[in-house]
């Protein structure tokens, strides 16, 4: 996000200043009236120049007053009123209490606060006389740019306007966006935790076995999931820093930093890979919102974030389409004849196409799904992100709301969601584990189930299944990231990070 473009909106008049600044003062001996024991506090932010209320600001100006209303309320508020203005918003507290208590509490705000230093915080008692910091025996308040004493700067003019607006530019810049990636992070963590922690799931770790894998467990999934907090937080923070860029800098922003986050993932899990195609997804959603979130009123709509998911999504699946030899991409579910291709012809090229050594002069083929792209043309997680997460936001997500809906728990309602993405998706992992043709009978078999799962049977079901996969090797890790992208939604959706989708 480009600094300059934080404070906009409509300049007032020093006149217009002038005249809002009497209205104050009049309003103030209003309140003070009554006397007695009372004092009152009168809370606006300090913004340098002529443009006094931006949307930042705004935000900014309105959250406080809602957290001023509760911590507040342990002085006995007596009225609350607020003015919105273009020539400044501004709210007043009028509270049964000592002046001077308020002030040393008020103090504290503004000193640990992220914006407490725009903060202005002005208390006075029933004489109308305001508290100073040094009539508490408190150093002055400190310059925003140089840390000095601020009223001696201001006299000086030590500082040209415009650096004072960059600095404050800069604190409202940092503070909302260091939030909304706080809060990316945690549904993006969360959904990684929800899934893994969804019991039973047919061929997956969960909190009953390891499925069918040997080489990782319950807790593997843990030191995973903790190891890329700070990862979601960084895909979020490059969305929203060059959002102005072209979609393919900041894919390559994106990119680079997924590859550290998977260094960081394998270097938890001892070379292990538990979230591969949960880390191309999440940097690809994450970016995503940071970019909508940077220039848009919140929360913003499903589709904007969607969108900016294709655009990014896109830069990937070129690169894909740059392999040689590559199949047209799947139609539906009609996985057993593609190009010619049999389940017999398809199951021995797969393990042709799986061999370790297999390399073009575009890319290596590191992993299962660019392999089986390159022999089948199902396009995996890229083609999921280029698309814009449709099964995550068409299947799993509707098919988590409906079955919450119908009275099951969260990990209920996750798990049968996770069986009507096998029931739907073509899952890589699937034909890598079992070749085509038991993909697809898988698909068919798990639409059978739906049909006559029930919420007594529904764990026996799944139980049984698992047993199945166990046996046939088979796992559906790629609905299982599905799954998760599913719960990221869900939580960024509780969290008003998105519209209710």
């Amino acid at each position: 996000m480009n600094l300059n473009n934080v404070i906009t909106g409509s300049p007032v008049t020093s006149g217009e200043l002038r005249a809002v600044r009497d209205q104050r003062v009049l309003k103030k001996w209003e309140l003070l009236t009554p006397g007695g024991e009372i004092c009152l506090v009168e809370f606006s932010l300090n913004i340098a120049g002529t443009v006094k209320t931006f949307p930042f600001a705004r935000a900014a100006f309105r959250e406080e007053v809602r957290e001023l209303s509760d911590r507040l309320s342990r002085f006995s508020v007596l009225k609350t009123e607020v003015y919105e203005k273009n020539t400044g918003d501004c709210a007043f507290f009028l509270l049964k209490s000592q002046a001077i208590q308020v002030k040393k509490f008020l103090v504290s705000v503004e000193e640990s606060h992220p914006l407490g230093r725009l903060f202005n915080l002005d208390v006075c008692g029933p004489d109308g006389i305001s508290v100073k910091r040094h009539d508490l025996g408190l150093l002055p308040r400190t310059c925003l740019v140089c840390g000095e004493d601020a009223h001696v700067c201001a006299q000086k003019k030590s500082h040209s306007m415009e650096l004072i607006q960059w600095q404050t530019a800069k604190l409202f810049h940092e503070f909302f966006r260091d939030r909304a990636a706080d809060q990316a992070a945690s549904a993006a963590v969360r959904g990684l935790l929800y899934e893994v922690s969804t019991t039973p799931k047919p061929g997956l770790v969960d909190r009953n076995n390891s499925g069918s894998h040997k080489d990782m467990d319950f807790f593997t999934f843990l030191d995973s999931s903790a190891s890329l907090i700070p990862w979601f937080r960084e895909f979020f923070c490059l969305g929203w820093d060059h959002s102005s860029e072209s979609d393919r800098q900041l894919f390559e922003r994106l990119r680079y930093a997924g590859q550290r986050a998977e260094a960081a993932m394998f270097s938890a899990t001892g070379g292990i890979n538990t979230h591969k195609g949960l880390v191309f997804a999440s940097a690809i959603l994450c970016g995503a919102l940071g970019k909508v979130h940077a220039g848009q009123e919140l929360p913003p709509p499903l589709e904007d974030v969607l969108q900016e998911c294709r655009k990014l999504g896109e830069c990937s699946l070129a690169d894909l389409h740059r392999l040689p030899n590559v199949q047209t991409p799947l139609p539906g579910s009609e996985i057993q004849h593609i190009s010619g291709h049999t389940p017999d012809k398809m199951q021995s090229d797969l393990q042709s196409a799986s061999a370790p050594d297999v390399r073009t002069h575009f890319v290596s083929l590191s992993t299962n799904g660019e392999r089986i792209f390159t022999a089948y043309g199902i396009q995996g997680a890229r083609g999921e992100a280029a698309a814009g997460f449709p099964s995550a936001v068409q299947i799993g997500l509707p098919s988590l709301k409906k079955w919450l809906f119908s009275g099951f728990s969260l990990n209920d309602a996750a798990a049968m969601a996770l069986l009507t993405l096998i029931s739907e998706v073509d899952d890589t992992n699937m034909v890598h584990r079992g070749g085509p043709a038991l993909a697809k009978k898988s698909k068919e078999q798990a639409k059978r189930l739906l049909s006559t799962v029930t919420k007594e049977n529904f764990k026996e079901t799944l139980n049984s299944l698992d047993h199945q996969y166990i046996t046939d090797n088979l796992s559906p890790g790629g609905c299982a990231d599905l799954l998760a992208v599913s719960l990221m939604f869900y939580f960024l959706e509780s969290a008003g990070m998105i519209a209710d989708i």
